[in-house]
């Protein structure tokens, strides 16, 4: 197989449970691979609960919080560092204080140059890390998702500026040949009132009042979850869009049925068709 693979989709779409059934259906075959989903605290590729601090701000932090062993969870570079303070938390009390503070510089919350080039610093890395293994990697919603949710939902940028942030990245992961996996879902509403229905009522209150308090919905006028729907309908109409543009695989699974068996045959398939590719451009 090859070293990465992504599973992309809309929220309710079912991509996470296609991404864990293609990572068993890997290991079954004996290939290493390694899941990673979405709020995964130790993406390799990614920034999960990890806030920016200037160096400044990194002194004056580590003055008032002094007793707390925060530096095993800091990664410090020339004139900043970055603290995973979910990490963190897991294993020690934080003050609510010091959360609020590093909340408040998730990298997520950056401007949206300087999350830029965090972003593509940590791709860069692990492009350079998966050369040397034989690991295949599948991640969920890293590629297209998270780009989308800063540059379109939270900020509002022109479809150019988005454009040219994934032509970046692909750049940047083409060594990996990877192969992308689009779980598609034709009616939206649908899915997505179906995934409010499922899922705990705080992930639906936090997820309708993200995308209708940002920028891309304060602009429009949306709100509740009609317009959180209108603003995945958006969404999806610009990953149709890019997926067309890219110059590696993209394979688009209708899963609008939610059938396990249609989706396991559908996945083996998607293996035996990648595998036999690999070994003809090897031969």
């Amino acid at each position: 197989m090859k070293n990465l693979i992504f599973l992309e989709g809309l929220p309710g779409s079912g991509k996470t449970t296609t991404a864990e059934a293609l990572t068993r259906l890997l290991q079954e075959q004996q290939t290493d691979t390694r899941l990673h989903i979405e709020g995964d605290l130790n993406h390799p590729a990614d920034y999960e609960s990890v806030a920016y601090l200037t160096m400044d701000e990194w002194i004056n932090f580590q003055k008032k919080y002094d007793l707390l062993d925060v530096l095993r969870f800091a990664e410090v570079f020339n004139d900043f560092v970055l603290v995973s303070y979910r990490q963190w938390q897991s294993k020690q009390n934080v003050p609510e204080a010091a959360l609020a503070f590093l909340q408040a510089r998730d990298i997520y919350e950056l401007p949206f140059e300087l999350h830029q080039s965090l972003i593509f610093k940590k791709w860069e890395a692990f492009v350079a890390q998966v050369l040397t293994t034989d690991t295949t990697y599948v991640f969920e919603c890293c590629f297209l998702q998270n780009p989308l949710t800063i540059g379109l939902i939270k900020y509002d940028l022109p479809e150019e500026t988005l454009r040219a942030y994934i032509n970046r990245l692909v750049t940047i992961i083409a060594p990996l040949q990877p192969v992308l996996v689009y779980v598609d879902q034709p009616d939206v509403e649908r899915s997505f009132r179906k995934a409010l229905q499922e899922r705990p009522t705080e992930w639906a209150d936090g997820f309708v009042s993200y995308y209708t308090e940002q920028a891309y919905g304060v602009n429009r006028s949306l709100s509740g979850v009609e317009g959180t729907i209108a603003i995945l309908q958006a969404r999806q109409m610009l990953e149709r869009q890019l997926l067309k543009t890219l110059p590696f695989r993209v394979e688009v699974f209708g899963n609008e049925d939610f059938s396990i068996d249609v989706r396991q045959k559908w996945l083996k398939q998607l293996i035996q068709s990648t595998v036999r590719s690999t070994s003809l451009s090897e031969s």
